[in-house]
């Protein structure tokens, strides 16, 4: 079974593994939070191996829940996956990316 898995640092927080609608469901409801505790975070997807609408549609999630809390989102070393789906669907101009 596929497994995403979230590990938080003082910067942000890393992603790994697949992120999509069987995935997404498990990462815990307080993971947003957790990642929104600093003015400024920064999510690298580095380790992000599968991807799908359900795992934009978090990261939509989380920045519309940073722009509410008044927080800095980074987004950070997305997969090509992830990047040509939000641009298909019209939504990677929402997406706060940052290249590193």
């Amino acid at each position: 079974m596929s497994q995403i898995e979230f590990a938080l640092s003082d910067e942000g927080g890393t992603l790994s593994g697949e992120f999509t609608r069987h995935t997404v469901p498990t990462l815990a409801d307080n993971t947003i939070k957790k990642l929104l505790k600093n003015d400024r975070a920064v999510l690298n997807l580095k380790a992000v191996n599968g991807v799908d609408t359900a795992g934009l549609a978090w990261l939509l999630a989380l920045v519309e829940q940073a722009e509410k809390a008044h927080k800095k989102v980074e987004l950070t070393h997305l997969p090509e996956d992830l990047l040509k789906l939000a641009k298909l669907s019209g939504v990677d101009h929402f997406l706060p990316i940052t290249e590193c």
